[in-house]
């Protein structure tokens, strides 16, 4: 079984499409969250995950931007320098959009190939998991202490594979969209699952097009330093 591993598209379906173009023989998809916002194609994102049945966990952008359909202006969930995403991906969502945004889980597991997976978007902010003490509380507290050995996680957007023990490990498939802005690359990143074989990637992509449409809409400074936008002008 090939089971593809993706995380932190961000309304980029430039991006989810130039993975699949790699990985469309892959049996299944999971994402770790944050299929929206930080980028112009939330709604392609979304029917796209549908239409390959895609299982993914609730990611906070997720949350974040249904909070903010909902609630409108009141809804002051978001940062005044981080809204400009937001309200343009919001003007492109229906309700169906979000109630499939807002249906998302916190946690997912699954088992292939005889392992047995977890799947959550965020640790702790941007820390990483560090030890075998730091596994079994995360488990016990977020899991209610679910039997798994291997964890996919995602937000930080940077990709790793981190051994805590022989047979217990987790994996971030870093973002299919956009680098953090210490991270000069700028190809897509995810990870696949193999007959239990984990493997991390990236390809490259047109950022062109989203770099065109990131200008049409004025980002301010703090906006642009979270996308792909930046990275687009080298």
């Amino acid at each position: 079984m090939k089971i593809l591993i993706i995380s932190d598209i961000h309304s980029n379906i430039h991006a989810l499409e130039s993975i699949w173009a790699n990985e469309g023989d892959s049996d299944q998809v999971y994402c770790v969250g944050d299929l929206v916002d930080y980028g112009p194609y939330p709604k392609e994102v979304l029917d796209w995950a549908r239409a390959h049945d895609m299982r993914s966990v609730q990611g906070n952008h997720d949350a974040w931007v249904s909070k903010r359909y909902r609630g409108g202006q009141e809804q002051n969930n978001i940062a005044t320098e981080d809204r400009t995403w937001a309200e343009h991906n919001i003007s492109l969502l229906d309700d169906d959009d979000i109630a499939y945004l807002e249906q998302l889980p916190e946690t997912l597991t699954f088992s292939a190939d005889g392992f047995d997976y977890a799947l959550t978007h965020i640790f702790d902010k941007y820390r990483e998991i560090k030890s075998l003490d730091q596994f079994e509380t995360f488990r016990r507290e977020r899991f209610d202490g679910a039997s798994f050995t291997r964890l996919l996680l995602g937000h930080t957007h940077r990709q790793a594979i981190r051994y805590l023990s022989d047979d217990l490990l987790w994996v971030n498939p870093g973002s299919g969209s956009y680098r953090r802005r210490d991270d000069p690359d700028q190809t897509a990143h995810y990870a696949t699952i193999t007959d239990g074989a984990l493997s991390l990637h990236r390809v490259a992509y047109d950022h062109r097009v989203l770099f065109d449409v990131a200008q049409c809409l004025k980002l301010n400074e703090n906006e642009q330093k979270h996308d792909w936008s930046w990275a687009a002008r080298g």
